[in-house]
């Protein structure tokens, strides 16, 4: 028969959260953060990873087009989402509404991290994109350059546009 101190080391639980930010941390702000989270026992904490700028990004309602940055940390010490929500905003300084923190868990997470899996390829923004490439062979005089404002002009040229009369 196993004791009460074996039972206890072998049920060691991990405690798994993602924290989003809105708009980029500074460095600063991450290392305050991970400082602060030592106080959970952090046992990992992933590199920020970046969202596309979105008018109205999922878990910030109230912001507009901001990049959201996820993290996902790993404590041994037991807490809930709401308790570190609060903790990182009063320690750190980042403001109640650039913040969430959701357990990972929770089944929202999960039904995103499937759409995810789904789409099958990770987002890369065209702006980063010298070639202007979106997966097609596109060439970039097709957007862009003496040839294509002509087409445009003489487009514009052929449309009707009627005004009001006053």
């Amino acid at each position: 028969m196993k004791t009460f101190k074996t039972y206890l080391t072998e049920n060691e639980r991990t405690y798994n959260f993602r924290i989003k930010m809105a708009n980029m941390p500074e460095k600063e702000v991450l290392d305050t953060l991970e400082t602060a989270l030592e106080k959970y026992e952090l046992k990992s904490i992933s590199k920020p990873k970046k969202t596309p700028i979105q008018e109205h990004p999922m878990d910030f309602q109230t912001l507009n087009n901001a990049e959201v940055y996820i993290m996902d940390v790993e404590f041994s010490y037991p807490s809930t989402a709401d308790q570190l929500y609060h903790y990182s905003s009063k320690v750190v300084g980042v403001p109640e509404s650039h913040l969430v923190v959701i357990n990972k868990d929770h089944p929202e997470e999960i039904a995103r991290e499937e759409k995810v899996k789904e789409s099958g390829e990770e987002y890369t923004s065209k702006l980063e994109d010298s070639e202007y490439k979106d997966g097609k062979n596109v060439k970039a005089e097709e957007h862009y350059g003496d040839k294509y404002n002509e087409t445009m002009l003489k487009e514009l040229e052929t449309r009707k546009y009627e005004f009001a009369k006053e």
